[in-house]
């Protein structure tokens, strides 16, 4: 397969994402990193859900993060001559893998991975999860790192439970990708079916640790657009900025655990 030139006219070339957008839906940001991998976000649905794929154009690789809608996500890769090939998930939450049926069907060689504490038979009828069958799985322990490397693309999937069984944050390529651990400005609800406080206040204190050594101008991106300290939803802050001003982050409680 030979990709189609990169698209100019939603391209940043460097590190240029200080600026906190508010993408329409379905709309992507796509930027080129400095060892030319690919990274495109988009929001979508109702509880504006943050998606964000990995691009490797020379070895054929993209990997999504919690793709919402697969039919919108297999559009505009094709646009470009490109397809999935890598499913991400964070944690199975209905409004997480709402897309994975449908990626299937259009794709049905994705490789689909998680955590293997994230496929709770014991919940995946309840209504806020929803059943994935992952092809492979993450199997750390909560609060440890695993390298994920397919192509070029180079990831740290970091245990981190809490808000959900197996959940997961991923970083690399100038991105923390948050899922429901962390927004911009907040943390992820501990009210639900396998939520546990107790770890997610131990996985928010460990993913400072993480933000801590990470350049300060890569963005966090969370699992879903909601407030920032100034009444804006920006679909990202930098991790030096959440690292001030987030308020789960900045808890005094992390600093008794």
């Amino acid at each position: 397969m030979n990709p189609a030139p990169i698209s100019t006219s939603t391209i940043a070339i460097g590190y240029d994402w200080l600026r906190q957008n508010m993408l329409e839906e379905g709309e992507f940001d796509k930027t080129v990193t400095r060892n030319g991998i690919e990274v495109w976000v988009t929001q979508m649905g109702d509880y504006m859900n943050m998606n964000t794929a990995f691009i490797d154009r020379r070895n054929g690789v993209v990997a999504i993060i919690d793709p919402f809608d697969s039919v919108r996500w297999v559009e505009e890769l094709a646009r470009e001559g490109l397809k999935p090939t890598h499913l991400l998930y964070t944690h199975t939450h209905r409004d997480h893998v709402v897309g994975y049926s449908s990626m299937i069907k259009l794709n049905p060689e994705v490789e689909v991975w998680g955590h293997e504490d994230a496929r709770v038979p014991e919940l995946v009828n309840h209504v806020v999860f929803e059943r994935v069958d992952f092809t492979r799985t993450w199997k750390n322990s909560r609060n440890t790192s695993v390298e994920w490397d397919v192509g070029s693309i180079s990831l740290t999937v970091t245990h981190s439970p809490g808000h959900a069984p197996g959940h997961v944050t991923i970083h690399g390529h100038g991105v923390y990708h948050a899922g429901d651990l962390l927004f911009t400005n907040g943390m992820g609800r501990v009210d639900l079916p396998g939520s546990n406080p107790g770890d997610q206040w131990s996985s928010i204190r460990h993913a400072r640790s993480i933000l801590e050594s990470l350049p300060e101008d890569w963005r966090l991106i969370p699992g879903h657009r909601y407030g920032w300290i100034d009444g804006t939803t920006p679909d990202w802050v930098s991790i030096g900025d959440a690292l001030s001003y987030n308020y789960a982050l900045n808890d005094p409680l992390l600093d008794e655990l």
